[in-house]
Protein backbone atom coordinates (compact mmCIF):
# COMPACT_ATOMS: atom_id res chain seq x y z
CA UNK A 1 0.00 0.00 0.00
CA UNK A 2 2.88 2.41 1.20
CA UNK A 3 4.52 1.35 -1.93
CA UNK A 4 1.76 2.28 -4.30
CA UNK A 5 1.06 5.58 -2.74
CA UNK A 6 4.66 6.25 -3.23
CA UNK A 7 4.37 5.54 -6.66
CA UNK A 8 1.44 7.35 -7.42
CA UNK A 9 2.79 10.57 -5.48
CA UNK A 10 5.83 10.57 -7.92
CA UNK A 11 3.61 10.14 -10.99
CA UNK A 12 1.99 13.12 -9.88
CA UNK A 13 4.96 15.18 -9.16
CA UNK A 14 6.16 14.49 -12.74
CA UNK A 15 2.92 15.20 -14.16
CA UNK A 16 3.26 18.49 -12.53
CA UNK A 17 6.60 19.46 -13.22
CA UNK A 18 5.77 18.69 -17.01
CA UNK A 19 2.51 20.78 -16.77
CA UNK A 20 4.17 23.96 -14.80
CA UNK A 21 7.10 24.24 -17.38
CA UNK A 22 4.95 25.69 -20.05
CA UNK A 23 2.96 27.65 -17.65
CA UNK A 24 6.14 29.83 -16.82
CA UNK A 25 7.51 29.93 -20.35
CA UNK A 26 3.91 31.49 -20.61
CA UNK A 27 4.36 33.99 -18.01
CA UNK A 28 7.90 35.35 -18.85
CA UNK A 29 7.33 38.59 -20.14
CA UNK A 30 7.15 39.97 -23.75
CA UNK A 31 10.11 42.26 -24.55
CA UNK A 32 9.23 45.99 -24.20
CA UNK A 33 9.72 48.21 -27.73
CA UNK A 34 13.12 50.99 -26.39
CA UNK A 35 10.53 53.78 -27.19
CA UNK A 36 7.40 52.86 -25.53
CA UNK A 37 10.11 52.39 -22.34
CA UNK A 38 11.99 55.38 -22.58
CA UNK A 39 8.03 57.30 -23.12
CA UNK A 40 6.80 55.98 -20.01
CA UNK A 41 10.61 56.38 -17.70
CA UNK A 42 11.17 52.87 -17.56
CA UNK A 43 14.42 53.65 -18.93
CA UNK A 44 16.66 56.06 -20.09
CA UNK A 45 19.43 56.21 -22.46
CA UNK A 46 21.65 58.00 -24.48
CA UNK A 47 22.60 57.33 -28.11
CA UNK A 48 25.17 58.40 -30.26
CA UNK A 49 26.69 57.84 -33.97
CA UNK A 50 28.94 55.56 -35.26
CA UNK A 51 29.99 56.24 -38.95
CA UNK A 52 27.64 54.72 -41.58
CA UNK A 53 26.26 51.48 -40.52
CA UNK A 54 25.47 51.80 -36.68
CA UNK A 55 24.31 53.34 -33.71
CA UNK A 56 26.08 52.92 -29.94
CA UNK A 57 23.57 53.23 -27.32
CA UNK A 58 23.78 53.29 -23.03
CA UNK A 59 20.46 51.93 -21.72
CA UNK A 60 20.05 51.81 -18.30
CA UNK A 61 16.69 49.84 -16.46
CA UNK A 62 15.17 51.97 -13.77
CA UNK A 63 14.00 50.17 -10.53
CA UNK A 64 10.80 48.54 -12.18
CA UNK A 65 11.90 48.16 -15.57
CA UNK A 66 11.75 46.00 -17.79
CA UNK A 67 14.15 43.14 -18.12
CA UNK A 68 14.43 42.79 -21.98
CA UNK A 69 14.04 45.54 -24.60
CA UNK A 70 13.41 45.65 -28.18
CA UNK A 71 14.12 48.05 -31.07
CA UNK A 72 12.39 47.50 -33.88
CA UNK A 73 13.06 47.45 -37.64
CA UNK A 74 12.73 51.30 -38.51
CA UNK A 75 13.45 52.69 -35.55
CA UNK A 76 15.37 55.91 -36.79
CA UNK A 77 17.96 58.16 -35.18
CA UNK A 78 18.13 61.55 -36.25
CA UNK A 79 21.15 64.04 -34.88
CA UNK A 80 20.72 66.87 -33.31
CA UNK A 81 22.10 68.80 -35.78
CA UNK A 82 20.84 68.74 -39.22
CA UNK A 83 24.52 68.91 -41.27
CA UNK A 84 24.26 65.01 -40.25
CA UNK A 85 22.74 61.54 -41.46
CA UNK A 86 20.01 60.36 -39.78
CA UNK A 87 20.09 56.41 -39.58
CA UNK A 88 17.49 54.00 -39.46
CA UNK A 89 17.81 50.71 -37.79
CA UNK A 90 18.12 47.06 -39.54
CA UNK A 91 16.46 44.42 -37.98
CA UNK A 92 14.73 43.24 -34.39
CA UNK A 93 17.87 44.12 -32.26
CA UNK A 94 17.30 42.77 -28.42
CA UNK A 95 18.96 44.49 -25.34
CA UNK A 96 19.33 42.61 -22.72
CA UNK A 97 18.68 43.86 -18.92
CA UNK A 98 18.37 41.21 -17.05
CA UNK A 99 21.75 40.24 -15.41
CA UNK A 100 22.42 43.90 -15.46
CA UNK A 101 21.00 47.06 -15.05
CA UNK A 102 23.02 49.09 -17.42
CA UNK A 103 24.41 47.45 -21.28
CA UNK A 104 26.06 49.19 -24.04
CA UNK A 105 24.58 48.73 -27.09
CA UNK A 106 25.48 48.37 -30.80
CA UNK A 107 22.43 49.07 -33.30
CA UNK A 108 23.01 47.74 -36.90
CA UNK A 109 21.58 50.53 -38.92
CA UNK A 110 21.78 52.04 -42.52
CA UNK A 111 21.77 55.88 -43.27
CA UNK A 112 18.48 57.53 -44.60
CA UNK A 113 20.45 60.92 -46.01
CA UNK A 114 22.75 59.81 -48.98
CA UNK A 115 23.90 63.78 -49.12
CA UNK A 116 25.32 64.26 -45.71
CA UNK A 117 28.23 62.73 -43.58
CA UNK A 118 27.39 59.66 -40.86
CA UNK A 119 27.32 60.96 -37.46
CA UNK A 120 30.32 60.45 -35.42
CA UNK A 121 30.64 59.44 -31.40
CA UNK A 122 30.29 63.37 -30.72
CA UNK A 123 26.92 63.19 -32.32
CA UNK A 124 23.68 62.77 -29.60
CA UNK A 125 21.16 60.77 -31.40
CA UNK A 126 17.16 60.80 -31.01
CA UNK A 127 15.10 57.95 -31.37
CA UNK A 128 12.42 58.12 -33.27
CA UNK A 129 9.31 55.71 -34.77
CA UNK A 130 9.71 55.05 -38.46
CA UNK A 131 7.75 57.39 -40.09
CA UNK A 132 7.41 55.11 -43.37
CA UNK A 133 5.70 51.71 -43.21
CA UNK A 134 7.85 50.95 -46.45
CA UNK A 135 10.65 51.25 -44.64
CA UNK A 136 9.58 49.10 -41.21
CA UNK A 137 8.88 46.08 -43.66
CA UNK A 138 12.10 46.62 -45.56
CA UNK A 139 14.18 46.66 -42.48
CA UNK A 140 12.56 43.76 -41.20
CA UNK A 141 13.25 41.98 -43.98
CA UNK A 142 17.00 42.86 -43.92
CA UNK A 143 16.97 40.96 -40.61
CA UNK A 144 15.39 37.90 -41.68
CA UNK A 145 17.83 37.52 -45.22
CA UNK A 146 20.90 39.40 -43.87
CA UNK A 147 21.91 40.56 -47.58
CA UNK A 148 25.85 42.77 -47.62
CA UNK A 149 25.07 46.18 -46.25
CA UNK A 150 25.70 47.89 -48.98
CA UNK A 151 22.47 46.08 -50.75
CA UNK A 152 20.53 46.97 -47.70
CA UNK A 153 22.09 50.64 -47.95
CA UNK A 154 20.69 51.22 -51.33
CA UNK A 155 17.11 50.16 -50.80
CA UNK A 156 16.93 52.68 -47.35
CA UNK A 157 18.20 55.56 -49.94
CA UNK A 158 16.08 54.27 -52.50
CA UNK A 159 12.82 55.06 -49.97
CA UNK A 160 14.37 57.76 -47.81
CA UNK A 161 15.50 60.25 -50.90
CA UNK A 162 14.58 58.61 -53.60
CA UNK A 163 17.42 59.49 -55.59
CA UNK A 164 18.69 59.22 -59.26
CA UNK A 165 21.12 55.74 -59.36
CA UNK A 166 24.06 58.49 -60.20
CA UNK A 167 23.81 60.30 -57.17
CA UNK A 168 24.48 57.36 -55.16
CA UNK A 169 26.58 54.92 -57.62
CA UNK A 170 30.31 56.21 -56.40
CA UNK A 171 29.46 55.69 -52.66
CA UNK A 172 28.61 52.61 -53.39
CA UNK A 173 31.42 52.22 -55.49
CA UNK A 174 33.34 53.19 -52.46
CA UNK A 175 32.73 50.42 -50.15
CA UNK A 176 33.53 47.68 -52.87
CA UNK A 177 37.00 46.02 -52.37
CA UNK A 178 38.04 44.71 -56.43
CA UNK A 179 41.48 44.29 -57.75
CA UNK A 180 40.19 46.70 -61.11
CA UNK A 181 37.18 48.70 -62.18
CA UNK A 182 35.27 46.61 -64.33
CA UNK A 183 35.18 43.62 -60.84
CA UNK A 184 34.07 47.10 -58.84
CA UNK A 185 31.68 47.73 -61.16
CA UNK A 186 30.26 44.24 -61.87
CA UNK A 187 29.77 44.45 -57.71
CA UNK A 188 28.03 47.29 -58.18
CA UNK A 189 25.63 46.50 -60.72
CA UNK A 190 25.13 43.22 -58.24
CA UNK A 191 24.62 45.02 -55.53
CA UNK A 192 21.59 47.33 -57.08
CA UNK A 193 20.18 44.12 -58.73
CA UNK A 194 19.51 42.54 -55.16
CA UNK A 195 18.61 45.54 -53.75
CA UNK A 196 15.62 45.50 -55.80
CA UNK A 197 14.98 42.02 -54.80
CA UNK A 198 15.19 42.58 -51.31
CA UNK A 199 12.54 45.19 -51.45
CA UNK A 200 9.91 42.95 -53.51
CA UNK A 201 10.80 40.14 -51.05
CA UNK A 202 9.56 43.02 -48.08
CA UNK A 203 6.49 44.02 -50.37
CA UNK A 204 8.01 46.89 -51.94
CA UNK A 205 8.24 47.86 -55.35
CA UNK A 206 11.08 48.82 -56.22
CA UNK A 207 9.73 50.47 -59.84
CA UNK A 208 8.31 53.37 -57.70
CA UNK A 209 11.71 54.47 -57.22
CA UNK A 210 14.04 56.14 -59.50
CA UNK A 211 17.26 54.60 -58.86
CA UNK A 212 15.59 50.84 -60.64
CA UNK A 213 14.15 52.86 -63.55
Amino acid sequence: MIRRMTVAMMMFGALAMLTAAPAEAQQEPAPMDLLDALGTGKIDATFYGNGDDSVKARIRRSAFGPEKVVVSPGTQFWAQRDDVQGMTTLGWVPIDLARSHIAYVTIPTACTNYDLPAPTRRDRMNPVCCPEPRMAALAEQVGRSHPPHPVAQIAVWAIANNPQWDDVAGLVEADVEAETPEERAEVVVDYRHRAADLMREAGVNPNNFRMFR
